[in-house]
């Protein structure tokens, strides 16, 4: 599948890509040697997307707008997007370490530590990883010489992958900022997947995220979040309620 060809339905104006797993995999493999970026939203970046619109530009202008979110694939379904499902960025990252591709891999983000360790698990399933290169940790703001210092090292190293681990929001104007400095190869977003994969964080059963309650599940293992996860899932229920309303005028290419 060529990006040309993916269909796609809006939620409050933001794109979202009726796309499955390996529709994901096979469009980033299409576009290693152009340059793109890949957002993997949640309900928590969708609404953050509605509220500033960096966020939401740099989601409308991605290569690709995951719905790493049960409750977006449910609303994609619903316009008549039989093609969509949760596509989360563990998944994504899982299956592309993890597969015998030859990719090279650059990983920006979170702690050495933890990319160690991320290494270390994916070497195990995949003796010919290639990892080209990582950095820096995380940190709130980098400034204009440390952006273009990342990005001269990513394109010295030359990777066709660069995983980006900022967290949701933060990611994404960081991928729309830079992406114009980058060669070629493809940036993806994940959040927090380098933790979910090593097992830091907890992941559901694939039951419970089947009926989109694995943030709750995820909610009871940090109670200090809990007043803000509620402010942004009470959000989005009322925004979904709004659109469904409104039916299918904001689907567009099914």
């Amino acid at each position: 599948m060529n990006k040309s060809e993916v269909e796609y339905f809006h939620f409050k104006g933001i794109r979202v890509d009726n796309v499955s797993l390996r529709d994901a995999i096979e469009i980033i493999t299409n576009n290693i040697h152009q340059r793109g970026y890949v957002c993997v939203n949640d309900v928590r970046s969708v609404i953050m997307a509605t509220k500033d619109k960096r966020v939401f530009n740099a989601i409308n202008e991605s290569l690709l707008s995951l719905p790493d979110g049960t409750p977006l694939a449910w609303y994609g379904r619903m316009l008549g997007c039989k093609r969509v499902q949760r596509v989360a960025g563990f998944d994504v990252l899982a299956n592309m370490l993890e597969n015998n591709n030859g990719f090279k891999h650059y990983l920006l983000g979170d702690t050495e530590q933890t990319i160690g360790r991320v290494i270390a698990k994916a070497k195990k399933a995949n003796n010919n990883l290639r990892i080209v290169g990582q950095s820096p940790p995380f940190r709130e703001h980098f400034s204009e010489l440390e952006n273009n210092t990342i990005c001269e090292n990513i394109n010295r190293e030359d990777p066709d992958i660069v995983w980006v681990s900022f967290g949701g929001g933060k990611q994404d104007k960081w991928m729309h900022q830079n992406i114009s400095k980058i060669k070629r190869g493809v940036l993806v977003g994940i959040g927090a997947a380098f933790r979910y994969y090593i097992g830091d964080l907890y992941i559901p059963p694939k039951v419970i995220q089947k009926l989109g309650m694995q943030w709750f599940i995820r909610l009871m293992g940090n109670p200090a979040s809990i007043p803000e996860n509620i402010r942004f899932r009470s959000v989005f229920v009322f925004y979904f309620l709004l659109e469904i309303l409104k039916g299918r005028k904001n689907s567009t290419n099914r």
